[in-house]
């Protein structure tokens, strides 16, 4: 179990450092540094002598360094999933996601790809990483008291529920959107924040379109962690938990709204792209471990003993 944890988090650690260092190859146009061929580099197992090509190799090294931990985590967890069920699902999926995201990147190197493919990529990445975050937070969470796990037994509304699931899988569009924006080079097309180059609403053509429609992505998802923050607080006593959940997914809604404004004020400026990326990411995990934790926990598995029958209780809120 110690050693299930220490891997855990280090694995998730270490897939938030490779979105970080694949969103720095698409900044600073990096993906040919090593050309056309992988996993060589210019058919050496070195880098070139250019910044292009020590980017585009260290995110291959690191890359191929995570592959290890995923395995060795895989291997560590999944004897857990009787006692974690969760681990049935999210063992395969972070090991499954960095095999294809690795494979995406490989063909990205050696042929074409268009916006749309790169940009599913970057989805990918986030399924990922949030697979792997989970598995860590499962672990280390098993080593508390039961506190937690006696909390979650008393049910959010369903219509709470519904919304935070909503609310995850929107978070997708909105990822997918603000990585085709990026492959798509319109991230400077609207020169003006939160206007797109001094109009409220721009036309909806070209570069300046794709740029609108991902700020419209962002706003409604906006709108829907500020309407969960709101309905969490009416049960916050009962389930903090998810007001918690709600209250840093809405600072890091904000958070990278501003990192967006400044991206473009400063005309693509690294740091603000690459933590605007980080912002992105570490939102889908705050949603993702929102929706474990409106979902029925695993009932407790009983080695020996008579089982008790009870229902699971449902709070008096309202749906």
């Amino acid at each position: 179990m110690i050693w299930a944890r220490r891997l855990a988090v280090i694995t998730a650690v270490g897939m938030f450092l490779v979105l970080l260092m694949g969103a720095n190859v698409t900044a600073t146009g990096s993906g040919e540094g090593c050309g056309k061929t992988w996993p060589l580099c210019h058919d050496s197992f070195l880098p070139a002598n250019t910044i292009e090509s020590a980017i585009e190799y260290s995110h291959r090294l690191v890359t191929s360094i995570e592959g290890l931990f995923v395995a060795a985590t895989s291997i560590v967890a999944w004897p857990l999933r009787r006692r974690f069920p969760q681990f049935k699902l999210l063992v395969p999926a972070v090991a499954a996601t960095l095999i294809i995201q690795s494979l995406m990147g490989a063909a990205a190197v050696m042929w074409p790809q268009s916006p749309e493919v790169m940009a599913t990529h970057f989805g990918i990445s986030l399924v990922c990483l949030a697979s792997a975050a989970l598995i860590a937070r499962i672990v280390t969470e098993a080593r508390d008291n039961d506190e937690h796990l006696e909390q979650r037994r008393i049910a959010p509304p369903t219509g709470y529920r519904i919304t935070m699931i909503a609310t995850l899988v929107f978070s997708i569009v909105v990822a997918y959107s603000g990585a085709y924006v990026r492959h798509t080079g319109a991230e400077l097309a609207c020169s003006s924040w939160p206007t797109c180059n001094g109009e409220l609403i721009p036309e909806f053509g070209g570069l300046a379109g794709i740029h609108t429609l991902h700020r419209l992505a962002a706003l409604a998802i906006s709108l829907l962690v500020v309407g969960l923050v709101v309905w969490s607080y009416r049960f916050r006593l009962e389930r903090y938990d998810l007001h918690r959940n709600a209250v840093i997914a809405l600072l890091l809604v904000i958070g990278q709204s501003l990192a967006g404004a400044i991206v473009v004020y400063s005309g693509l400026q690294l740091l603000a792209t690459l933590t605007h990326a980080a912002l992105m990411a570490l939102l889908f995990v705050s949603l993702s471990d929102g929706v474990r934790l409106v979902l029925p926990p695993p009932m407790p598995r009983v080695e020996a003993g008579p089982v008790r029958q009870g229902s699971v209780p449902h709070m008096a809120t309202g749906d």
